[in-house]
């Protein structure tokens, strides 16, 4: 299949869809809707559960695709001062979604005060924590790309899960007083742990910028799609290789249902990543094949892929808007709780698409760096928000 379009279309797919999963999850569990699905309860969870890890998987693949390309012809430092800024942006969606979740009565002043400091979680809105720190951390990571080349993804990979084996246990049962939280966020340890920690949620990140050297150079003409899928079936081939593992020691059922339920999640188990990345990559290329890589996409379909190419905003508002509906409102849509999360999803998309919202939304992404000569059909230089000029 060869590119002569001027976006990476099955990507933009991706990452709305991805949007779309996680909206639609914390909006059935606002309106309680998965209790009212009986015996699709676990099915419908275990689908749901691979937003974050496609979302984290998709941020990575951008970083190649945008962060690594710009640091190589311009150097690192023309983009430090972006993923600075992207992560306060991040941050600031995550404080945002905080102060909501005071508003809307999840928690008191105590714990919001402390959720704005990274020592509480807030009622939804989490994985922009993960963000705000993963984009500080793609600054050395990108410097080590630069000077190691593709093989250091492989080499932290390895490190990621090896370096805290020796300690698991004396980690596990340490206490770490009023900083269990930033503790848990951090390393997945102490009393509070949290999944997808910064530690252990790289390997989402590393295991996305190995498959997205594969698309570099994708705007090219003659461009194709054969470096992607052999990538992608290393990928995929190494993460199932872990799941049979898994489920020789246990069963299919018991390795879905951990999936699932978030148990592997909230442990940082190796199964949540081997899991998440092998469902990621096979959406991916189920994508890839499905939506025109050679040919623009309708012109109906850019709305709803703003939910992905605006996906900070999106995903913030989304649940701002949740934290924030009053118990009427909450009580109606658990009469139909499937449909009013749909709504839901509906709602913020008419939100973000109309032309002055993204032109403003663009704006604010793009202060304070410019692109002097963006070329046609380049991504601007944005982690999860990337558009063409």
């Amino acid at each position: 299949m060869e590119s002569t379009a001027n976006r990476l279309n099955f990507v933009d797919v991706a990452r709305a869809y991805a949007i779309v999963l996680a909206l639609f999850a914390h909006s059935m569990v606002t309106f309680g809707g998965f209790s009212s699905l009986g015996d699709f309860d676990s099915l419908a969870k275990l689908f749901i559960r691979f937003a974050t890890p496609m979302f984290v998987f998709m941020f990575g693949i951008m970083l190649e695709l945008v962060y690594v390309k710009r640091a190589r012809l311009n150097g690192v430092q023309s983009v430090v001062r972006r993923l600075v800024l992207r992560s306060a942006q991040c941050y600031a969606g995550y404080q945002l979604t905080v102060v909501a979740s005071f508003l809307g009565g999840y928690l008191t002043a105590g714990e919001a005060s402390r959720a704005l400091l990274l020592l509480d979680t807030s009622h939804f809105g989490n994985i922009l924590r993960f963000y705000s720190i993963a984009l500080l951390l793609a600054i050395p990571l990108i410097r080590a790309r630069l000077h190691w080349g593709v093989r250091v993804y492989g080499l932290l990979l390895i490190l990621l899960w090896i370096v805290p084996k020796p300690l698991e246990g004396t980690l596990a049962a340490a206490s770490f007083g009023s900083y269990e939280s930033l503790a848990g966020l951090l390393f997945g340890i102490g009393a509070a742990p949290v999944g997808p920690s910064v530690w252990h949620g790289m390997t989402f990140v590393l295991a996305g910028m190995l498959v997205g050297t594969s698309l570099t150079g994708w705007n090219a003409p003659g461009f194709r799609l054969r470096a992607f899928y052999a990538s992608s079936a290393v990928v995929m081939a190494i993460t199932a290789l872990v799941v049979l593992v898994l489920v020789r020691e246990s069963s299919p059922i018991d390795v879905a249902r951990n999936f699932a339920n978030l148990r592997y999640r909230t442990q940082n188990h190796i199964g949540y990543y081997a899991v998440g990345i092998l469902g990621s990559s096979f959406m991916l290329v189920i994508l890839s094949r499905v939506v025109p890589l050679e040919t623009p996409l309708a012109d109906w379909a850019a709305v709803p892929l703003t939910l992905g190419t605006s996906s900070l905003l999106s995903f913030t508002l989304g649940n701002i808007v949740l934290n924030l509906l009053p118990a009427p409102a909450i009580a109606l849509g658990a009469t139909h709780p499937v449909l009013a999360s749909l709504a839901l999803i509906l709602c913020v998309m008419a939100l973000v698409a109309p032309p002055v919202v993204r032109q403003t939304y663009r704006h604010a992404c793009a202060y304070p760096i410019r692109l002097r000569h963006p070329g046609h059909g380049d991504y601007e230089p944005a982690d999860i928000d990337e558009r063409a000029r």
